[in-house]
């Protein structure tokens, strides 16, 4: 165990015993010189470890299923292996609180559950085939119950805990992007598709959905601007403030207001009914490649 990983394994005890009235709060202030000892580089005072429980609690992550290290570990290795799967070949953009940590260098700080990337729809069977070749990768639906947001589709790593959620967009001609959450509304019933669109402006689109290019072992990946990813997290939970914090030495501040300002100009068409789309397919396809599983492992019984 790591010393960060002792330092919040710490805390959440002493949480623990606090919460079920075995110690009281002067109890831990007379012994916090002892916990800051273990690592005054990170904190210095007592506040630098009641944010760091708050934060632990903010993410429910008092008791997890892994360390802090073996989660990056984890996390950092899907995302190394899936770039080198797709080698820059689609129309994709990582988006989330990890790209906070590996597109600038910083040391990851917090748990994360899963990578999140933004997939062009039209890419979307390509990108399963794939996974579908690869012996690290699986791809898996959510759909029968996905409500309206979530991740319609995820690929998970090796079976593991970790996975990269897909969000889905539309492409149009000027480049712009439609964002796309599909969802079934089964409450009569019958299973019929909807889908709500975020349509973003040309102007807002070119700033949020950047077309550089970067690079993690040696491998090419994009991402969302930086801006993009720090202007949806500055006002948001607490574990998005943390991570804004983290990058906003890094975020041209203009790109960040212009984002404001051109977010006037996005709009939004919900709950419109999906007659074809290339979701029935992927569904259609699952469901067989899942017959088949089935029927497979009847005949070896």
């Amino acid at each position: 165990m790591s010393l960060n990983d002792s330092v919040d394994a710490i805390l959440v005890s002493l949480n623990d015993l606090l919460v079920r009235e075995m110690i009281t709060q002067d109890d831990i202030f007379a012994n916090v010189e002892l916990i800051l000892q273990l690592n005054s580089k990170d904190y210095t005072s007592t506040k630098d470890l009641i944010d760091r429980l708050n934060l632990i609690k903010g993410m429910n992550a008092e008791h997890p299923s892994m360390t802090l290290a073996e989660n990056h570990q984890l996390v950092v290795e899907a995302f190394d292996r899936f770039n080198k799967l797709i080698q820059g070949r689609f129309d994709c953009y990582y988006t989330g609180g990890i790209m906070c940590y590996l597109a600038t260098g910083h040391q990851l700080e917090r748990f994360h559950d899963d990578l999140d990337l933004f997939i062009n729809l039209q890419q979307l069977m390509s990108l399963k085939d794939l996974v579908d070749s690869s012996t690290d990768f699986t791809f898996v639906s959510n759909m029968d119950h996905k409500e309206v947001n979530g991740h319609e589709y995820k690929i998970v790593y090796k079976g593991t805990s970790m996975s990269i959620g897909l969000f889905l967009f539309e492409r149009l001609s000027d480049n712009s992007i439609i964002s796309k959450k599909y969802y079934y509304d089964s409450q009569d019933g019958n299973k019929q598709l909807f889908v709500d669109e975020h349509h973003f402006s040309k102007n807002y689109t070119d700033m949020a959905f950047s077309n550089l290019v970067r690079y993690y072992n040696g491998t090419s990946y994009r991402m969302m601007s930086l801006e993009s990813i720090y202007n949806s997290k500055k006002n948001a939970r607490p574990k998005d403030r943390y991570d804004a914090g983290v990058i906003k030495g890094h975020v041209n501040m203009t790109i960040d207001y212009m984002l404001d300002i051109e977010r006037k100009n996005n709009f939004y068409e919900n709950h419109k009914i999906v007659s074809h789309s290339l979701i029935y397919t992927i569904e259609q396809m699952l469901q067989e490649q899942n017959n088949d599983a089935v029927n497979f492992a009847r005949k070896g019984m």
